[in-house]
């Protein structure tokens, strides 16, 4: 009956625990995510690389030239054609042209200049010149179609891509270190429970032996290892604040800032976590990690290679452009020979077509660049295998790990049970005088042993299921249940 209603305290104990204190993991996650400065600059990263790809837009801006000062010779609109039939005269002129790129692959221009002539032709006096002109420009071999251009704009993408990918995997690792360093604080917790719990027990079996001393029920000397006892517990406390202490500034590390004044200091956590946990079964062939940030970011970058090859394989070809141009030009002076000084005006015009092809005579620095982008492509392709194998392995390896430390866990509920009945029974016996002090201790011993044991066995568990997690991405399919035996009793031994 006692034990019954032990049990049922405990189940009371746990549950009003778990619905005060069930999303305070959660709690310090969000935390991690607002304040842990790897994460911050994870988000810098990408932010860096949404706008390296927003600037790729750049090129369809238009580009204007524009002009002033004293021409010499025979002088042209800017990136247009000299109109045939104009004398060559100086002159100080202005000009100013435009060129837009449009889809798919077309360069159009237009251009103006208004010059005035101050050394024209014998017989003609200073007088203005104007001239108009348009241009359209097709690449036929290298950059076809934009192609350097859609290139860039794809290997920033995919960059992008990569740079989100590295912030989703950043946040999986936070998430992942913050599970770690809160159940590294809750075992610490747990194991100073056992250790207090355990000091008591030396302290009222210390009062015990000496009531029992004073009635000469036992000889004095069963004192010695009472005493010894107790003051190797009390170095324990010491010891276990400490790992409590060291714990909560890791924790802190990670977080990013001090975490809350609430945390929680009930020995109860670590054994609660466990209640309804859950964990999927593994498939011998399953080698998806579609969810994980580190997959996501290898084959982006994978893909921004491959668009770099693509680019510098262009870059390889010939320049060949065609040139469609035209002008109109027009003049108004006067004729110095005429007595009125009559003005003497005239319009000209031209039409160009144009086939521009250029090639360097040597190739060395861009095969190089071919061969380095072939290169990183090859190792990309290594490491994203590299890393599925390490991720497949710390799957299993998480989930093997889970399911020794629930069968370990059964074990451990046993061999608790066992070591507080042994505890009881030795108690006994010492008081009736039956036994020794350091009967008593031993059983002590075992039963501090077991818990800490325990505790252990509980962390690894509960670490085997975060790491699980982890390697899998954190999937939101990872809800199978998961037996794990009744514990029975606190860290603490209560």
């Amino acid at each position: 009956m006692r034990v019954i209603l032990l049990g049922f305290t405990l189940c009371v104990i746990v549950l009003s625990y778990a619905a005060c204190r069930a999303d305070e993991l959660d709690e310090l996650v969000s935390l991690a995510f607002s304040n842990s400065p790897t994460l911050q600059a994870a988000r810098e990263g990408s932010r860096q690389a949404e706008a390296a790809c927003a600037a790729t837009a750049e090129f369809l801006d238009p580009k204007t030239t524009a002009t002033a000062g004293r021409l010499s010779g025979n002088a042209a609109a800017p990136l247009l054609a000299s109109p045939a039939g104009i004398p060559a005269a100086d002159a100080y002129g202005a000009a100013a042209a435009v060129e837009v790129p449009f889809r798919p692959g077309i360069y159009a221009g237009i251009g103006a200049s208004e010059q005035y002539l101050i050394n024209p032709i014998a017989g003609l006096d200073s007088g203005y010149r104007t001239l108009v002109g348009a241009q359209i420009r097709i690449p036929l071999l290298q950059d076809r179609g934009f192609s350097l251009w859609r290139q860039s704009q794809a290997r920033q993408k995919e960059l992008q891509a990569a740079a989100e990918a590295r912030l989703l995997e950043t946040r999986q690792a936070v998430r992942h270190a913050v599970e770690q360093a809160y159940l590294t604080y809750l075992v610490e917790i747990a194991n100073a429970a056992t250790s207090e719990s355990a000091t008591d027990r030396s302290q009222q079996l210390l009062k015990e032996a000496e009531e029992l001393v004073r009635l000469k029920v036992v000889p004095e000397y069963q004192l010695a290892p009472a005493r010894l006892e107790l003051a190797l517990r009390r170095e324990e406390i010491y010891a276990a604040n400490q790992a409590i202490d060291t714990a909560r500034l890791r924790l802190e590390q990670i977080l990013g800032v001090p975490p809350p004044e609430l945390l929680t200091t009930n020995s109860n956590a670590l054994i609660t976590r466990i209640t309804n946990l859950h964990i999927p079964e593994i498939s011998a062939t399953s080698s998806s990690f579609a969810t994980r940030g580190a997959i996501s970011e290898i084959e982006a970058l994978s893909a921004a290679a491959s668009a770099e090859t693509r680019t510098l394989t262009d870059r390889l070809r010939p320049e060949l452009g065609l040139s469609l141009r035209g002008v109109w030009a027009t003049e108004d002076s006067s004729s110095a020979a005429a007595n009125d000084g009559a003005g003497i005006s005239g319009e000209d015009s031209s039409v160009a077509a144009v086939l521009v092809w250029t090639r360097p005579w040597s190739q060395t620095g861009a095969h190089a660049r071919l061969r380095e982008a072939r290169a990183r492509e090859a190792q990309l392709a290594e490491v994203l295998h590299e890393v599925q194998n390490r991720l497949s392995a710390d799957k299993a390896a998480a989930h093997r790990e889970f399911t020794g430390s629930g069968e370990r866990l059964k074990e451990i509920t046993i061999a608790v049970d066992q070591a507080r009945r042994t505890l009881e029974a030795e108690a006994e016996r010492f008081r009736l005088g039956e036994g020794r002090s350091r009967n008593v201790l031993d059983a002590q011993n075992d039963l501090t042993k077991a818990y800490r044991a325990r505790n252990t066995i509980v962390a690894a568990l509960l670490k085997a299921h975060s790491d699980f997690m982890f390697a899998t991405g954190y999937q939101p399919d990872n809800n199978l249940a998961a037996e794990l035996p009744p514990l029975g009793g606190t860290p603490g031994g209560h």
